[in-house]
């Protein structure tokens, strides 16, 4: 499963990938791509990967099954 996000806010430079499990509703940051670099938190890194330019739109791949059902979200900003 591949999710996109996309922004069209020329200041925005980064884009960020949330989980919201069904066992627990805080959201979990799986990771962000800052202009054309990407980071997924490590505890994320065998699940997923992240691709894309944070600041015209990002993907998000799931890698692995069903123990990852859940809400995500994205969200733009502006980072220094």
């Amino acid at each position: 499963v591949i999710l996109k996000c996309s922004h069209t806010i020329s200041s925005y430079n980064n884009i960020l990938w949330y989980q919201q499990s069904i066992a627990d509703s805080n959201l979990k940051l799986i990771g962000f791509v800052f202009y054309k670099n990407p980071t997924v938190e490590d505890q994320f890194k065998e699940h997923f990967e992240i691709r894309g330019d944070g600041e015209i739109e990002a993907s998000l791949q799931i890698l692995s099954g069903p123990e990852n059902s859940a809400v995500y979200y994205c969200a733009a900003s502006k980072s220094q």
